[in-house]
C-alpha cells in the first residue's frame, strides 16, 4: 500500500497538473474567443460604417460586394486545404464520445477561419458554435503538447468551457454547458480542470479586452399570473426550433447533392444582401438587435419581421455554404419570439417589465432546444441578468421547449447531424466508443482449420479429438471458405468438406470493431464465430461470451471514469 506521504505527493502532482492545464487552456481559449468575437465586430462595424451616408441601393451593392468577397475567400480556403466539409460542434461531440479517434485540430482551425469570414461579411450565421469548436481545438492542441493523466476529452471540454465563458461572460454557464452539452456527464475529475479553465477565461476577458457579456443587462419582476403564457411560449419555441432545424438539415442535405458549390454560395450572398436591405436586423450576428429587443425599442411588427427574416436568411446562408454557427441565429429568433409574447402579456394587462423577461425566456427556450443545453441556457440567463426570477421564467419555458423538441426531432441540431453520419449519441458514450475497439484486441481462440478436400469421417475424428462441434474450412491459401458442423459431417462420411460445408455463415474480420462484433453475436447461432484477417485468412474464432466479456470490460472502463 502507498504511504500517506506518497498519497499526498501524488495528489499534489495531480493538483498542479489540473491547475496548469486549466490555466493554460483558459488563457488561450479566452484569447481565441475574444479575438474571434472582437474581430467579427470590428470588421462588420467597419462595413456598416461605410453604409451610413449611402442610399438604399448603394448600401445593397456594398453589402453584396462584401458577401461576395467572403464567398470567394471561403471557397478558396476550402480548396487550398482540400477540405471536404467544414467542422463544428458536432465534431467536438463525436470526439468526446469516441475517445479513440483523433481530434481534427487543423480542420477545426481552418473551419473557424471560414466562419469568421462569413460572420464578418454580415452573413446570417452564428459565432458561438465556431468559437466553441475553436476552443475545443485549442484544448486538443494543448493535449498534444502537454499530455497528462487527464483524459483527452476533458482537455476539449476545458476549451469549450473557456470559449463559452469568454463569449458570454458567464463562467458558471461555461462549466455547465461543457458538462451538459459536450461531455454529457458530471464527473468530479473533469469538473476541476473545466472550472479552472472557465474562471481563467472569464478573468482574461475584462483584464485584456475590457468586455463582459455582449448582451444588455435587464431587470424586471416575474408575475405569477403570467406562468401559463410562459408555457405557451415554450411550446411555440419548440415548434420554431424544430422547423428551423429540419429546414436547415434539408437544405444542407440538398446542397451536398449539388455539384455547383460556388454559384450556390453566390446565390446565398445575393439573397442575404437583398434580405438585409429589407430587414437590416437580419444581417450578421444580430447582437445589437437583440439588445434593442431586451430594452423594448422595437414594435411587435418589427419582431415578426426580424424572426421571419432571420429564419430564412440563416437557412439560405448556412444551407448554401456560408459556414457558421446556429447558436446566435437561434438566440436572435428566440429573442424575437419572446418579445412578441412580452407584447401580448402587456396587452393582457401585465406590467411593462414583461417585455424583458419574456424576451429572455424566449432566448433560453429556443436556443436550448437547438444546441441541446437547457440547463446551460438557464445559467447563462442567470449570469447575465443576475436575476433569480428571470432564470426561473427561463427554466419554465426551456423545460417545455426541450421536452417537445427532443421527442419530435432530436436532442440538438448537432446530434441530428451526427445521426445523419451514422453516429447515434442516444446509445451513450460507452456504447458508441465500442467503435474504437477492434476485434483484434480480444483474445482469439486458436483453431486448426481443415481443407476443402477433407472427408467427412476424418473431419468427425478431428472434431471429436478437439472436443468441438464445428470446423472451419479453408482453401489452399488458408482463406476461410466455409463452415461445417459435426452433424453434417456424420451424414456425409465419404464426401469431402466442400460438398457439405455451409457457404452462408457469420464471420468477423480483425478490422471490425466491438460494436459490429456485438451485433453479429446477437444474431449468431453456433459454437463460435470465425475471424479472418484483412486478406481473408482464418486466424481464430470468438465465442459469444468472449465478445460480451470484452464489451462489458470496455464499458466498465468508460463508466468508471464517469463515476470517478
Amino acid at each position: 500500500m502507498l504511504s500517506i506521504g506518497s498519497k499526498f505527493s501524488a495528489l499534489y502532482r495531480e493538483l498542479l497538473q489540473v491547475l496548469a492545464i486549466g490555466l493554460l487552456i483558459g488563457v488561450l481559449g479566452g484569447f481565441a474567443a475574444n479575438f474571434f468575437v472582437l474581430g467579427v465586430s470590428y470588421i462588420d462595424g467597419s462595413i456598416n460604417g461605410q453604409l451610413v451616408d449611402l442610399t438604399v441601393n448603394e448600401s445593397l451593392i456594398v453589402r453584396w460586394l462584401a458577401l461576395v468577397a467572403a464567398v470567394l475567400l471561403i471557397f478558396l480556403l476550402k480548396r487550398a486545404f482540400s477540405m471536404e466539409r467544414w467542422y463544428g460542434p458536432a465534431d467536438t461531440l463525436l470526439y468526446v464520445h469516441r475517445p479513440g479517434m483523433n481530434f481534427p485540430i487543423k480542420q477545426g482551425f481552418i473551419s473557424t477561419g471560414a466562419a469568421f469570414i462569413s460572420a464578418s461579411a454580415g452573413a446570417s450565421v452564428g459565432q458561438y458554435g465556431p468559437v466553441l469548436h475553436f476552443g475545443a481545438s485549442v484544448g486538443a492542441y494543448i493535449k498534444g503538447l502537454l499530455p497528462s493523466r487527464i483524459s483527452p476529452e476533458v482537455y476539449v471540454a476545458c476549451g469549450v468551457a473557456a470559449a463559452i465563458s469568454a463569449g458570454f461572460g458567464a463562467p458558471i454557464a461555461g462549466v455547465i454547458f461543457a458538462s451538459e452539452a459536450i461531455l454529457r456527464h458530471f464527473a468530479v475529475r473533469a469538473l476541476a480542470p473545466i472550472t479552472v479553465a472557465a474562471i481563467t477565461s472569464a478573468a482574461v476577458t475584462p483584464l485584456f479586452f475590457e468586455r463582459s457579456s455582449p448582451y444588455t443587462t435587464v431587470s424586471g419582476a416575474l408575475e405569477w399570473g403570467s406562468l401559463p403564457l410562459f408555457l405557451v411560449l415554450g411550446v411555440c419555441a419548440a415548434v420554431v426550433a424544430v422547423l428551423f432545424m429540419r429546414s436547415l438539415i434539408s437544405t444542407l442535405s440538398w446542397m451536398k447533392s449539388q455539384k455547383h458549390e460556388l454559384p450556390l454560395m453566390m446565390a446565398a450572398a445575393t439573397a442575404m444582401a437583398f434580405i438585409g436591405s429589407l430587414v437590416p436586423e437580419a444581417l450578421g450576428l444580430g447582437t445589437g438587435s437583440v439588445n434593442e429587443l431586451l430594452v423594448g425599442e422595437k414594435l411587435p411588427v418589427d419582431a415578426i419581421m426580424m424572426l421571419m427574416a432571420k429564419f430564412i436568411a440563416t437557412i439560405v446562408c448556412i444551407g448554401f455554404g456560408l459556414f457558421g454557427g446556429v447558436f446566435s441565429p437561434a438566440l436572435f429568433m428566440g429573442a424575437s419570439l419572446g418579445y412578441l409574447f412580452g407584447s401580448l402579456a402587456i396587452a393582457m394587462g401585465f406590467s411593462t417589465s414583461a417585455l424583458a423577461i419574456f424576451t429572455v425566456a424566449g432566448i433560453a427556450a429556443l436556443t436550448g432546444s437547438v444546441v441541446g443545453a437547457p440547463i446551460g441556457m438557464v445559467m447563462i440567463v442567470l449570469e447575465f441578468t443576475g436575476s433569480y426570477e428571470f432564470a426561473l421564467a427561463s427554466m419554465i419555458t426551456v423545460a417545455m421547449s426541450s421536452f417537445i423538441s427532443t421527442r419530435i426531432f432530436c436532442y440538438s441540431f448537432f446530434d441530428y447531424q451526427l445521426l445523419m453520419r451514422g453516429f447515434d449519441l442516444r446509445q451513450g458514450r460507452e456504447t458508441l466508443s465500442l467503435t474504437d475497439v477492434s476485434v483484434a484486441t480480444l483474445s482469439l481462440e486458436k483453431r486448426t482449420p481443415v481443407g476443402k478436400k477433407t472427408e467427412g469421417l476424418s473431419l468427425v475424428n478431428t472434431l471429436v479429438r478437439d472436443q468441438k462441434t464445428e470446423a472451419y474450412i479453408v482453401d489452399g491459401d488458408d482463406k476461410l471458405v466455409g463452415r461445417a458442423t459435426i452433424v453434417s459431417a456424420l451424414k456425409n462420411k465419404v464426401k469431402t468438406a466442400d460438398a457439405f460445408m455451409e457457404n452462408d455463415y457469420a464471420y468477423l474480420s480483425t478490422d471490425d470493431n466491438l460494436q459490429v462484433a456485438l451485433l453479429t453475436a446477437r444474431e449468431f447461432v453456433g459454437e463460435a464465430i470465425p475471424v479472418v484477417d484483412a486478406d481473408g485468412m482464418f486466424v481464430g474464432c470468438l465465442s459469444e461470451g468472449d465478445i460480451l466479456g470484452g464489451t462489458m470490460d470496455w464499458q466498465e472502463n468508460v463508466k468508471g471514469y464517469e463515476r470517478n
